[in-house]
């Protein structure tokens, strides 16, 4: 299992690389400026080199080490290191986290922190729990609802993160994709039916060519585009380097669209993503190694259960 653990936290940060380039641009502006994106390219802002990603995978990271040092999810400690990891420089921060963090370090408790906001910063962070805590769909979805309220307290942002999340836990543990869909379509559709109902729209639509999902689905930084774009990339792609890609030139939030379809893909094992990706991802020794701690973290778990 420590195999599904490695694959969805290096496939997160591939995909952040991938995508990280065409941040902000429109599925005709990838086209004009690289083609279409098979690889890791450098910033075109000159701020990241190729391999290198964003504050998604930065806030896996953080979140990551919380669970590490609190076995179970303490959402204080986790606002502590939002706060750190802001006032250190984190790249490219998303406006909803800038403003929730901000009233974190002006004294406000992380219980009333949160912005109320559709915007995808919690869901592509969420990663962690999915993996640590598995065997536990209730408690993937409480902890998925307590991170994201940090920061994202709009239920549509929370249905988010509980999607991700869900969609996580059922790949390590082997469900198809139409299990998944059925476990993380009832469970997002108590926060957000429209969510809920554009998840198995993808899902119908995975067949369709990119452009047209694009068309329907939309790709803009809300969670009601972001995620059902990224699971459109899972349901339509036979391969973790297919989705990746496909996500990559989705347009729109195209890193975090990307993290999150190369998370869930990631997680059906480290063995099916390519080499040439992970051998010139940044710092993917250390990526593996909190992969394999989150493990042994999930191991220490359900032995005291």
């Amino acid at each position: 299992m420590v195999e599904e653990f490695e694959g969805c936290i290096l496939g997160l940060a591939i995909g952040d690389a991938l995508g990280m380039p065409a941040e902000g641009m429109s599925r005709e502006k990838i086209k004009q400026l690289y083609g279409e994106i098979r690889d890791f390219l450098p910033s075109p802002y000159g701020d990241l080199k190729a391999g290198q990603w964003t504050d998604d995978t930065e806030q896996t990271i953080l979140l990551a080490e919380s669970l590490l040092e609190t076995t179970y999810f303490d959402p204080e400690n986790f606002a502590e290191k939002l706060k750190k990891w802001y006032l250190s420089g984190g790249r490219r921060v998303g406006p909803t986290t800038r403003i929730a963090v901000i009233n974190l370090l002006r004294g406000m408790s992380w219980k009333n922190s949160g912005v109320i906001s559709d915007t995808c910063g919690s869901a592509m962070r969420v990663a962690p729990i999915g993996l640590v805590y598995h065997f536990n769909f209730n408690l993937v979805e409480s902890y998925a609802e307590i991170s994201s309220s940090i920061t994202h307290k709009g239920n549509t942002a929370i249905a988010g993160a509980v999607a991700v999340a869900i969609a996580i836990a059922c790949k390590v543990l082997e469900f198809s994709d139409e299990e998944m869909l059925e476990e993380v379509s009832k469970r997002v559709e108590k926060y957000d039916l429209l969510l809920s109902d554009k998840i198995q729209y993808a899902y119908e639509l995975r067949d369709e060519e990119l452009e047209i999902a694009v068309e329907k689905l939309g790709n803009s930084i809300s969670v009601l585009d972001v995620i059902p774009m990224s699971f459109y990339c899972v349901f339509s792609s036979k391969d973790f380097e297919s989705a990746v890609l496909k996500s990559a030139n989705s347009g729109g939030d195209t890193d975090s669209i990307s993290s999150i379809t190369g998370a869930i893909k990631g997680a059906e094992g480290i063995e099916k993503i390519p080499n040439k990706f992970i051998d010139r991802l940044e710092d993917s020794d250390i990526l593996r190694d909190f992969a394999h701690r989150l493990y042994e973290l999930h191991e220490r778990i359900v032995k005291i259960i």
